[in-house]
């Protein structure tokens, strides 16, 4: 049996407090078998990790790029660092590596590829999906309606789809994984189970939606103070902390070789 977690961050995250040791006993303690590190903008992380770890559990060396309009596109297998941050050839890029091209959180605010408040045009999401190896049907620290609108648009457009507990702390490490029934499966598009927490299900009224839109669409042209207030707000309100890692992941959904293929109900 194999356990992936597919996108998660360690203390060499700027924003990541785990160390690798407590990664490496976080893992254990989920019986994780594959880690794939994905820190903000560096593999330093990675490459600590996968020494420190030795043959225990496969570590793959990844990145979660922050390209120039903002948005986030992971790289897994990475061999060294990329400069690049335009979209579409940072995911050229990547490839040349030999990497896999993962698309986290795909339609989150502020960093979500396919986010509402960009608006992308059609042939820009059909020249990023050709590109894509993997989405996040589910993300840890994602809302309920964004992860639903994640999991139907990969079921709608038949993308290899996995899941991530996107980790920043030790706690939360363990807390959403895939599991293949094989040992060396393929990434996305063996026979897979989703596991993570219940997720309650919290619908955002449309009006917040729509000023939370008009904020990030524009937020990069406010002052600075307008932008602390902001994330000073939200860390008042605790917006940020959704008790990931508090309840033990159970077995959600099932996905099948023909993606998008729901085989079973949920179980949470």
């Amino acid at each position: 049996m194999t356990r992936v977690d597919y996108h998660l961050h360690t203390s060499r995250s700027y924003d990541g407090s785990a160390a690798p040791q407590e990664v490496l006993e976080a893992a254990r303690r989920a019986g994780l078998t594959t880690l794939c590190v994905t820190d903000h903008d560096t593999i330093d992380g990675a490459v600590a990790l996968r020494a420190l770890a030795g043959g225990e559990l496969e570590v793959v060396v990844g990145c979660e790029f922050t390209c120039v309009d903002g948005s986030h596109v992971v790289g897994l297998g990475l061999q060294s660092m990329i400069p690049e941050r335009r979209i579409v050839s940072l995911m050229d890029r990547i490839h040349a590596q030999g990497g896999l091209v993962l698309l986290p959180h795909l339609f989150r605010r502020g960093s979500g590829v396919f986010r509402r408040e960009l608006r992308r045009t059609d042939a820009f999401v059909e020249e990023v999906l050709a590109r894509a190896d993997l989405v996040e049907c589910f993300n840890g620290r994602d809302t309920f309606d964004h992860n639903a609108q994640s999991r139907a648009f990969a079921a709608g457009h038949g993308l290899a789809s996995v899941a991530s507990s996107d980790a920043h702390r030790a706690a939360e490490i363990g807390s959403v994984f895939v599991e293949y029934d094989r040992p060396e499966p393929l990434h996305g598009r063996s026979p897979r189970r989703i596991w993570h927490p219940p997720q309650r299900e919290l619908h955002e009224h449309p009006l917040k939606r729509a000023a939370m839109e008009l904020y990030h669409r524009h937020a990069a042209a406010l002052p600075p103070f307008v932008r602390a207030g902001y994330r000073a707000v939200r860390a008042r309100l605790a917006l940020d902390d959704v008790a990931r890692g508090r309840r033990p992941p159970v077995l959600q959904y099932r996905l099948g070789v023909a993606e998008g293929e729901d085989r079973d109900a949920r179980h949470g």
